[in-house]
């Protein structure tokens, strides 16, 4: 059975993915759209993917036309400062991107040395418990980075994404 350029597997769940044009990917708010097709079955996949993939599509075909029907816009003068609701809207759009990363792992599930039936995987599969502690040692640097009035290059990038997103765009 033949495969399709946007399927990939990751865990034992196969997913879409799909780079964003580059037309348009200053404008997009992402580099790839990915999610997962929510199938472990490939041939299922193939048949999830190629309609998955039309629909991308027509999503840059969309993202395409409104930018050619956008008029001009005079550009906004850059921000001093955030207001509050703008920092609780970026914050709040923030959190579910990270709850959604967080089911996605979880959704791939983690390796359990002491269940017989798994089958070994060539992707690397964390266990619970190193999920928990990669999670721990992130906190323990960002705390002392934070008591220390250091700036994560991470952080900073991750923020200036966010501002770009539908709804934030400031």
């Amino acid at each position: 059975m033949t495969g399709h350029t946007r399927l990939y597997h990751r865990g034992s769940t196969y997913y879409h993915r799909a780079a964003v044009p580059l037309d348009i990917q200053d404008t997009y708010g992402k580099l790839e759209e990915t999610f997962s097709l929510t199938t472990k079955d490939k041939s299922e996949a193939l048949l999830r993917v190629r309609v998955e993939a039309v629909r991308v599509d027509k999503l840059f075909a969309k993202h395409r036309q409104e930018l050619t029907e956008a008029k001009p816009s005079v550009s906004k003068p850059a921000l001093d400062e955030l207001s509050p609701d703008q920092i609780a809207r970026a914050k709040q759009a923030y959190l579910h991107h990270l709850l959604d990363e967080d089911e996605e792992v979880r959704l791939d599930g983690f390796y359990d040395p002491e269940e017989p039936s798994e089958e070994p995987s060539y992707d690397p599969q964390p266990t619970f418990e190193e999920r928990q502690a990669d999670v721990a040692n992130m906190d323990e640097v960002t705390h002392a980075n934070l008591a220390r009035g250091k700036r994560d290059a991470f952080f900073l990038s991750e923020a200036e994404e966010v501002l770009t997103w539908d709804g934030i765009e400031l």
